[in-house]
């Protein structure tokens, strides 16, 4: 997908932190594109998870704007952001892991739970697309491994057909095998003309579906550009980030 095509979400120059006159964000931007994954890297610390908090409502911003399709959002309270079209999806796992894999899925409809064949028909597509969770629907989501619990978070954060995805390092702690199976699903969510912005700490996984990249130092940006530009080993790259000035 060209870098050229229009933004849907645009955040710019943001400066958040979670203690009064300590910034952890100063000043960073990124644009949301439909059809892409847009990828944050960087060191630990650097606030790439700060990032997607304040852009989706649970951090508040000591400045900056952001626009969905030329609209004013930033400052939507997060329970808001749904209606939107906006989703998150934290690090930390977030099923209820004492309820069954079809109740969490639900959970997902709950803004048109009164609608019964919306819900039928947006729980039947997510079992279709994540088949591992129609096998296992009547289980309780806690005793699943990790991989699946992740995968029935994705599909429950789908449920409300969300245009733009805010993804923070879906594949933490996750088998190699199973990390690549989620890519595959981000990078086919971009393919269905979603729009993804993905933090991660697995530089090789994440460049492996980037259409565009954003490198994260000390709550800015460092460096930008489309995937090709980023074509160094790992190893060159955490260097030249690390300790380039």
């Amino acid at each position: 997908m060209p870098d050229s095509e229009a933004p849907l979400l645009i955040a710019r120059d943001l400066v958040a932190g979670y203690v009064p006159g300590v910034n952890i964000l100063n000043g960073m931007s990124v644009d949301v594109v439909p059809g892409q994954v847009r990828c944050v890297l960087g060191p630990n610390g650097t606030g790439k998870s700060t990032l997607l908090k304040a852009m989706f409502g649970f951090l508040p911003t000591q400045s900056g704007t952001m626009q969905l399709r030329g609209a004013p959002v930033l400052g939507t309270p997060p329970h808001s952001m749904g209606a939107l079209g906006i989703t998150y999806l934290p690090q930390r796992p977030s099923v209820f892991p004492f309820l069954s894999v079809e109740v969490n899925l639900r959970l997902g409809t709950w803004a048109f739970r009164h609608d019964r064949a919306r819900v039928r028909e947006r729980t039947e597509r997510a079992l279709t697309q994540f088949p591992i969770l129609r096998e296992r629907l009547r289980q309780t989501a806690g005793t699943m491994s990790g991989g699946q619990q992740r995968q029935l978070e994705i599909a429950r954060a789908l449920m409300g057909d969300p245009t733009v995805l805010l993804m923070d390092e879906p594949t933490a702690s996750i088998e190699p095998r199973v990390a690549g199976q989620i890519y595959e699903i981000i990078q086919g969510l971009a393919r269905a003309g979603k729009a993804v912005l993905l933090v991660d700490q697995n530089i090789k996984g994440a460049l492996g579906i980037a259409d565009h990249v954003y490198v994260m130092r000390t709550g800015t940006l460092f460096e930008e550009g489309p995937r090709a530009q980023f074509t160094d080993e790992v190893e060159t790259l955490v260097s030249r980030w690390l300790y380039t000035r």
